[in-house]
């Protein structure tokens, strides 16, 4: 009895012990039994997160990472661009799922500068729907420090490296600038007086130009005058809008006018007419031209002494006997009924 007393007890305590253990593992690995859901977060370069490590809201533990797949890149067929490299399955609590919208932002992070990594989400605005059970949303890749300190590091190796192999000519380089400087210092202050002559005639031009510009600014901005001018163009420019919408006006109807006259004359019949009126003032102008034509000769004739026109025109002695005979039927007019 003593010996079964003895199992008895031993067993009694493994199973406390295994009970211990057990909550023990649940408290300490935050074993939830809550209904979950799953979700995939895309990334090119996740850090150091791995399977198991948490996923939080706030701060508050929501559910873990189950799965890191890589996907190599794959093209998308639709887009025609280049897939995330990583995708992350995550296991959420339902509970928690009012909380991860569409527009959720999913970050990498760290418990303090050195803890431990872990996913966490910045919930989206209320108006906008949840992510579904399945939903793919894309993260935000973490910094890479390790790479940062590589390019550093090869930025600070290659200038040491340039500093070296260039030494000489950073030496002298530096050398001619000591010298540069030191001339410039010495021209200073060779040439000190002349430098504040030159800096009293700038400030004195600056003055004179304030002048100028104060009397410039009261002649031609400040000025009455150039007041009133403004308001005679305000004036003239108020009549010119007061008078072009009458201008328009009487534009449009002489343009319609134009138009109608235009359909008027646009006819066949018309237009054979205009061509017969045409015809008959070219005809007309050319009767005009011979019948010129026929003057202009028959001046040249008496011009030049032909026929008798111009016998009597252009001959001077017969001129005088008519002149002569003229004057002797004024004085002895019964010469035109009685000859001897």
């Amino acid at each position: 009895m003593k010996e079964r007393a003895i199992e008895v007890k031993v067993g009694l305590l493994i199973l406390v012990a295994l009970g211990l253990l057990g909550a023990f593992v649940l408290v300490m690995g935050q074993i939830s039994f809550q209904p979950k859901f799953s979700v995939f977060v895309d990334f090119d370069n996740p850090g150091g997160l791995a399977v198991g490590s948490a996923v939080r809201v706030a701060g508050v533990k929501v559910g873990k990472i189950d799965e890191i797949q890589y996907r190599g890149g794959e093209m998308n067929t639709v887009t025609n661009h280049r897939e995330p490299l990583v995708r992350v399955k995550l296991s959420l609590e339902k509970r928690y799922q009012q909380a991860v919208r569409d527009n959720s932002i999913f970050y990498v992070t760290t418990q303090g500068m050195l803890g431990e990594q872990f996913l966490q989400i910045d919930p989206g605005s209320a108006d906008r729907p949840m992510l579904p059970e399945g939903g793919v949303a894309r993260g935000l890749d973490p910094p890479r420090l390790d790479m940062l300190l590589a390019e550093g590091f090869e930025l600070l190796h290659t200038g040491v490296t340039v500093l070296r192999e260039n030494r000489k000519q950073i030496s002298e380089t530096f050398d001619g600038l000591h010298d540069t400087l030191r001339g410039t210092g010495e021209f200073l202050k060779r040439n000190q007086d002349r430098l504040d002559r030159i800096a009293e005639g700038i400030e004195k031009l600056a003055n004179d130009s304030d002048e100028l510009v104060k009397s410039v600014r009261g002649r031609y901005v400040d000025n009455p005058q150039v007041g009133r001018i403004m308001d005679s163009i305000d004036n003239t420019t108020a009549i010119v809008s007061r008078d072009v919408e009458p201008l328009i006006k009487d534009a449009k109807e002489v343009l319609a006018n134009v138009e109608r006259l235009t359909k008027t004359v646009s006819g066949p019949e018309e237009q054979a007419k205009i061509k017969s009126a045409i015809g008959d003032i070219a005809a007309l102008a050319n009767h005009a031209k011979v019948t010129a034509a026929d003057a202009q000769a028959i001046v040249s004739h008496i011009r030049h002494g032909q026929g008798s026109v111009g016998a009597m025109v252009m001959d001077e002695q017969l001129y005088d006997d008519i002149q002569e005979l003229t004057r002797d039927l004024k004085h002895n007019p019964w010469k035109l009924f009685w000859r001897e």
